[in-house]
């Protein structure tokens, strides 16, 4: 299989080997200062971090802003910046999109749709197979879903007319997979975190059948 394999993928400002096609959206938002816990006096440096406070909506309003926000950590600089493509469509030009959100010059939420070229079961086998170390389980979203230690995926198979036609090596229920992932690589392991990318993830596989007129 050529397709290649992420695991614990977070996509950057390139993809595949190119730039992400369109301009970046870069977004400065207010940020709300968390005060330091403890008795030290004087300017700490932990004293000085504060946490994002995101949009109402954030990644195509695919996501609320505030779950998105408990998953980010606190930051030096007072601002976030969301960048990556304006528009949720993987039947275009091209067949996949992202979305970051960077604290301090570094993403810590990424969600990325993929048109896939495999079939579910290759996708388990061949990509989901190289995120055991982070403790995968199963969740009720899209046809089968996973939530592990940052992050969370997802595949469905999504039925449309007029699909663009596939390549002669690939078959028609390969081409309908779409695959979703969310990537949190600050977020720590905890039962909070666990349950807010499975309730994002849900959201998400929703949003996705929506915005690409599925048929189911």
């Amino acid at each position: 299989m050529t397709r290649r394999q992420r695991g614990s993928r977070s996509v950057g400002l390139t993809r595949g080997g190119r730039k992400i096609r369109t301009a970046a959206i870069s977004l400065a938002f207010a940020l709300i200062a968390i005060p330091a816990l403890g008795g030290c006096s004087g300017g700490s440096e932990a004293g000085d971090h504060v946490i994002a406070a995101l949009p109402p909506k954030v990644c195509w309003r695919a996501f609320d802003g505030t779950a998105v926000a408990a998953l980010l950590p606190k930051a030096k600089d007072p601002n976030a910046e969301i960048k990556g493509d304006p528009v949720f469509d993987l039947y275009g030009r091209f067949k996949s999109v992202g979305c970051q959100i960077h604290v301090d010059g570094e993403s810590r939420f990424t969600a990325w749709g993929d048109r896939s070229w495999s079939a579910g079961s290759d996708l388990e086998k061949h990509v989901w197979s190289s995120l055991t170390q982070l403790g995968p389980t199963p969740i009720a979203a899209g046809d089968k879903g996973i939530v592990f230690r940052g992050g969370a995926r997802a595949y469905f198979r999504c039925e449309r007319p007029g699909l663009p036609p596939s390549p002669s090596n690939v078959s028609s229920a390969e081409i309908e997979i779409v695959e979703l992932g969310l990537s949190a690589n600050s977020a720590p392991s905890t039962q909070h975190v666990t349950v807010g990318l499975t309730t994002l993830m849900k959201q998400y596989v929703q949003f996705a059948k929506r915005e690409l007129k599925c048929r189911k």
